[in-house]
């Protein structure tokens, strides 16, 4: 079981390292960096161009379109829309029609055709790269929104003359419409919305009763009543104010296209994506099986409720909880939260660890992560990894930074020498790793190696670490296996704890 610990801030095969698919990596993403750098380069020319012509409006939009560069080491992403409106000319530029804008969309129609040879470069490879595959075609559709293959790859269909996601789709043809406070709800509603009413609890065989929203979130605050919400891929009960569950919605779905963004070689032949780069023909899925999330208005509540769940341990210490199905097993489990006001962790970050822990296990295929030969670390390491997620003013989420109260902690725990050494920390099982007198600092090690793993050197390390991800919760690391940490990494695991170490010294202090 994968709970989120409250006082976590006191808290079979005989296979050979893949070398060819790490420099494969490599090469990857040497061409991104290439397309990057030639589309820089001819922007900065056309920019200079247009001051020397006395253009500074049409240079200063030209020197726009490069995309913020996030602080530190983390990683930026762009949620992808439901719907994308249709459009006139390429993505970002707005000066078509003018002298030079035919020179800024052939910049920018060279790079994104670059990209989608990318893109197919990298998921045809043996062993294919997924998540490198996916971030071209976003880098794609940044370029050329109307590349009606890219659009199929990541999951659109043709709409009005742009495109959309079959669920908003059917939304659409269902008569909804995406409201900014309560998202799809049907046309019907606008109007009480617009006067602050919501829906009371149903009567079956009555009409709808619209009361004031402070009176019907009233009624939806117990558990008999809650508020029932379906997204594109997760069904979820809240007995919190409606918009604040609608807001927490969001919230999943974004994370869910940052999730399968990273994680996409680790979900493997299981991902939408390759199922699509596989079979040409084959159409963004009509229907997902949605993944069940509780949200609790209170700890009070959480705790009485959790207890008969997952006993009274994790019912009192946890700040989210998620039990992953056993072997063989393919039904959901529901991720549960509470609302934790001025919590010792932010509820966001819980529900990125828990929901993590939820997508992987409810994606991957069969588990058999207790298997494992010691290693149960990584699955830790990944959960408290997602709880960096942070959300950017411009729509954009960005993990792996150095931010939040326990990676702060980690630090502090890291300086003060607290930290196992490297080959003791990865070859504990779950056993010891739950170990009451290291339990807190555990999870602060784990958090602060995957981020190293994820993050350090521009994600020199993050698809062989990611390998070893996929055969820990396939539960085939044994002694001798060849596919160990240092094995995958190609690295004594002294010289990996002396990067590691390295790589945290100038916020750590040491």
């Amino acid at each position: 079981m994968f709970p989120t610990l409250l006082a976590a801030l006191a808290l079979t095969l005989q296979v050979p390292p893949p070398t060819t698919g790490v420099e494969r990596a490599q090469e990857l993403e040497a061409d991104a960096r290439a397309i990057l750098a030639r589309e820089s380069e001819a922007l900065q020319s056309l920019a200079d161009r247009l001051t020397k012509q006395g253009e500074t409006k049409g240079a200063a939009e030209v020197r726009k379109l490069s995309p913020p560069t996030p602080e530190g080491p983390a990683t930026r992403l762009v949620p992808l829309p439901d719907v994308v409106e249709p459009r006139s000319g390429l993505a970002s530029v707005a000066a078509s029609g003018t002298d030079w804008g035919q020179d800024l969309e052939a910049i920018r129609k060279t790079a994104g055709e670059s990209f989608f040879e990318l893109a197919t470069k990298a998921a045809s490879a043996e062993p294919s790269h997924m998540a490198r595959a996916g971030i071209a075609l976003r880098e794609t559709l940044a370029r050329l929104p109307d590349h009606a293959e890219a659009r199929r790859l990541l999951g659109y269909v043709p709409h009005d003359g742009g495109w959309a996601k079959p669920f908003a789709v059917r939304q659409l043809k269902d008569g909804n419409v995406a409201h900014p406070t309560y998202g799809w709800v049907p046309e019907d509603w606008v109007v009480h919305l617009e006067l602050g009413e919501l829906p009371a609890p149903a009567v079956r065989g009555k009409p709808t009763t619209w009361l004031p929203a402070a009176e019907a979130d009233r009624l939806r605050s117990t558990w008999r009543t809650p508020w029932q919400i379906n997204t594109e891929h997760f069904e979820i009960r809240a007995d919190v104010p409606l918009a604040e569950a609608i807001q927490f919605g969001r919230r999943l779905e974004a994370f869910h296209d940052l999730f399968f963004a990273l994680m996409a070689d680790v979900v493997g032949d299981e991902l939408p994506l390759a199922r699509r780069f596989k079979s040409p023909s084959l159409a963004p899925d009509a229907s997902y099986r949605p993944h069940q999330v509780v949200y609790y208005a209170d700890r009070d509540e959480y705790h009485e409720r959790m207890r008969p769940v997952a006993g009274e341990q994790v019912a009192s210490e946890s700040l989210g909880y998620y039990d992953p199905r056993g072997p063989g097993r393919g039904s959901r489990r529901p991720a549960y939260f509470f609302r934790d006001v001025d919590g010792q962790l932010p509820v966001e970050a819980t529900l990125y660890h828990e929901v993590s822990h939820q997508l992987l296990f409810e994606s991957a295929g069969p588990n058999a992560y207790l298997n494992n030969s010691g290693d149960y670390w990584v699955f830790e390491g990944l959960g408290t990894y997602f709880e960096t997620v942070t959300p950017t003013k411009d729509g954009a989420l960005e993990v792996g930074g150095l931010v939040g109260p326990r990676l702060e902690a980690a630090l502090h725990s890291l300086g003060a020498r607290k930290f196992q050494r490297l080959g003791d920390f990865l070859r504990q099982d779950q056993a010891a790793f739950n170990r009451d007198e290291r339990i807190y600092v555990n999870y602060q090690q784990a958090m602060a190696l995957t981020l190293f793993l994820m993050q350090a050197e521009r994600g020199a390390y993050r698809e062989p670490f990611l390998d070893y991800v996929r055969d820990a919760y396939r539960g085939r690391i044994k002694r001798g296996s060849g596919r160990s940490l240092e094995d995958r990494l190609g690295t004594p695991v002294d010289e990996i704890e002396r990067r590691f170490r390295a790589f945290y010294a100038p916020a750590a202090g040491g």
